[in-house]
């Protein structure tokens, strides 16, 4: 009898240990499912938001050009005023002028295919810099031990490569958006 009640007791806290473990499942399954509902709402929440399409008048669209032939990259002040000028918001002034520069750019490439490559503004360009491969290892090193690098580490990296300051330091930046893209992609894969 005492053997028989000891037996029931252990099968007694194995299924109550089951249960619990199946319980547990049902939640994590319950958050997943909630979790998932989630992003689908906010996703649609986004799309929601976005705000409707800016009609440009006649009269407004005179203005625009007018300004954009005069200067195709106003800065801040000046869209600050074009808006103001035209009575739309800073931002929809700031997209009519990136589009506009966009269209000319297109255009410049279909008419000239050979020069397609060259862009209005590339001549106040800096030449790309091509880095060797001891340049690149030697930076892929330094990252590793330091991916933010200040100013005066930058220069003596620079320098040590032989090559200008901005272009050490754009490269850490690149680097590091790089290696931030990729984190994002494994943790979209993951989930």
């Amino acid at each position: 009898m005492i053997k028989s009640s000891i037996y029931m007791r252990a099968a007694e806290k194995m299924n109550a240990t089951l249960l619990e473990r199946e319980r547990e499942k049902e939640r994590e399954k319950e958050r997943e499912r909630e979790q998932q509902q989630q992003k689908k709402s906010k996703g649609k929440r986004f799309r929601d938001m976005r705000r409707s399409r800016t009609i440009i008048q006649a009269e407004q669209l005179d203005i625009l050009y007018g300004c954009y032939f005069k200067d195709p990259n106003p800065g801040k002040h000046e869209f600050e005023q074009i808006s103001e000028w035209v009575h739309l918001p800073k931002k929809v002034v700031q997209i009519w002028f990136q589009n506009m520069r966009a269209r000319e750019r297109k255009a410049v490439a279909k008419s000239s295919p050979t020069e397609g490559s060259l862009l209005p503004h590339s001549s106040s360009r800096r030449p790309r810099t091509h880095l060797s491969c001891l340049q690149l290892s030697i930076l892929q090193s330094c990252y590793e031990t330091c991916a933010h690098p200040n100013a005066m580490e930058c220069e003596a990296i620079g320098s040590e490569l032989s090559l200008p300051l901005k272009v050490v330091q754009i490269w850490f930046q690149n680097t590091r958006a790089k290696e931030k893209r990729w984190r994002l992609q494994q943790e979209k894969m993951v989930s």
